[in-house]
């Protein structure tokens, strides 16, 4: 009877472990193919949703690393000097100058059992980029941020306390002031995403990785 008793805990426990839906497909492409020239950046992913009885984390952080010579600077982009207490209560929409909205995209995913999507607003806020949620171009004060190490782009999405499963992501970051430069040769362009489950914003990880990549066209 223990024997039994403890085999149900182990199950139990597993069943409350915490994981991530698999990352389906993952692409990263430059606006153009040509080398060492200023260029804008369409990223879009797509995952399953975790098998039932997975807590997810956190939060789900995504990175994106460019293919070796790429040059990105996003404080070249026209930047908005508002601080995050003036994003969270107005949403990057209120708080922040048109000037500064440098892309677009869409997210989706399930929540509370449900599913879920809309549109995200891009914009480059005090070195760092901001993804904030609009629903028919009414801001929703729900954002994540976007930050550049070296030729990485790191995305850190919340998932409301684990309510929301993402499922789906595009963006597209225009082409603007040269915050983004293709390598300056032709080669293996391969941009890679990297997906894991992180404990929070700044936290560590708490699910294992999931990598896949994407070859991207140069034409010299």
């Amino acid at each position: 009877m223990a024997t039994v008793v403890a085999l149900v805990g182990m199950c139990a426990v597993a069943s409350a472990s915490t994981g991530l839906g698999k990352a389906t497909s993952f692409t990263a492409r430059f606006t153009t193919s040509k080398p060492g020239t200023p260029t804008g950046l369409v990223l879009k992913t797509t995952g399953a949703v975790p098998a039932a009885g997975v807590t997810l984390p956190a939060a789900v952080q995504q990175t994106v690393t460019l293919p070796a010579g790429t040059k990105l600077r996003l404080g070249k982009l026209p930047q908005c000097k508002a601080i995050d207490g003036d994003i969270a209560a107005k949403g990057a929409e209120g708080a922040c100058p048109r000037s500064s909205r440098v892309g677009s995209g869409g997210a989706g995913g399930v929540l509370d059992g449900s599913p879920t999507h809309f549109d995200v607003g891009i914009y480059a806020v005090r070195g760092h980029l901001v993804f904030a949620a609009e629903q028919n171009g009414m801001p929703l004060k729900q954002s994540f941020n976007g930050v550049a190490q070296r030729g990485r782009l790191v995305l850190t999405v919340p998932t409301l306390g684990g309510r929301i499963a993402p499922t789906e992501f595009d963006a597209k970051i225009v082409s603007r002031d040269g915050w983004l430069v293709t390598p300056k040769r032709c080669g293996h362009w391969v941009s890679r995403g990297r997906f894991q489950g992180v404990s929070g914003v700044g936290g560590g990880p708490v699910t294992p990785a999931q990598t896949l990549t994407d070859r991207l066209t140069c034409r010299g």
